[in-house]
């Protein structure tokens, strides 16, 4: 009941704002999106039992600072979970920021309510260079549930490419890194080491200049036999797709 109460709420923000936004000419903008995957997979782990997912969500932004709501659903019963489940529900606030060309910072929380776990937050910063590939390092830190260090690193690069006037290939890939983060240790068993590796692709298409249509593939597999073993990474391969209005 809380998460729908949750969703209520950011969803309710984001039709006041944007009728707001209309009448005060004030520069707040955000979307809504909802998507169907074959899987639900967080940090290379399968936290659906290999079962088909429904995802949706809301960003809200003004000024810098970004407030988003974001759900999992069971669309079949599966990972110890019932079909029409909401299993996890994240609220992120984040604040973004450019103090050079070259450098843009993120920096914010997010607090993960799971279902049938302790719910917890993590702190986190995100540089990215704006160049070529943006290459981009994140450092969430888990500031609740952590036994040790808490920390969990990723480097990850990506770029679009225009391939229309309305339709964009996007190509990404990424590593991790794991120091005793609760979020990557499906054993419970704390391990610091190499965790795992994503590559994905995406094709983006403009039906409107605020309705955008996504389709995507990304493979994810275990770095090092630790976190295969300890992590619970394994061979995953995760498509989808996801309607999104943007205003």
């Amino acid at each position: 009941m809380k998460k729908f109460v949750l969703l209520a709420a950011i969803v309710s923000l984001c039709i006041g704002y944007s009728a707001s936004t209309a009448r005060a000419e004030i520069a707040i903008s955000g979307d809504v999106y909802a998507g169907l995957y074959n899987k639900y997979v967080f940090r290379g782990i399968d936290l659906s039992g290999n079962q088909w997912v429904t995802q949706f969500g809301a960003d809200l932004s003004y000024k810098g600072f970004t407030l988003s709501y974001w759900s999992n659903l069971m669309t079949h019963e599966g990972g110890g979970y019932k079909a029409g489940e909401i299993t996890e529900t994240d609220v992120t606030l984040n604040y973004t920021f450019t103090p050079i060309e070259l450098l843009t910072f993120n920096v914010g929380n997010v607090f993960y309510s799971l279902e049938g776990l302790r719910d917890t937050d993590e702190l986190y910063i995100k540089t990215t260079l704006n160049t070529l590939l943006s290459p981009t390092l994140s450092i969430n830190w888990d500031c609740k549930m952590a036994k040790g260090t808490g920390l969990f690193y990723a480097l990850s690069v990506g770029h679009s490419f225009s391939l229309l006037d309305k339709l964009t290939l996007n190509l990404g890939g990424l590593v991790s890194y794991n120091q005793s983060n609760y979020s990557a240790q499906l054993s419970g068993i704390d391990y610091n080491n190499w965790h795992h590796y994503e590559l994905s692709t995406g094709l983006d298409y403009a039906v409107t200049d605020n309705v955008k249509v996504s389709a995507s593939y990304t493979y994810s597999n275990a770095l090092t036999s630790k976190a295969r073993e300890l992590g619970g990474v394994n061979d995953e391969s995760l498509f989808g797709v996801k309607a999104a209005f943007s205003f």
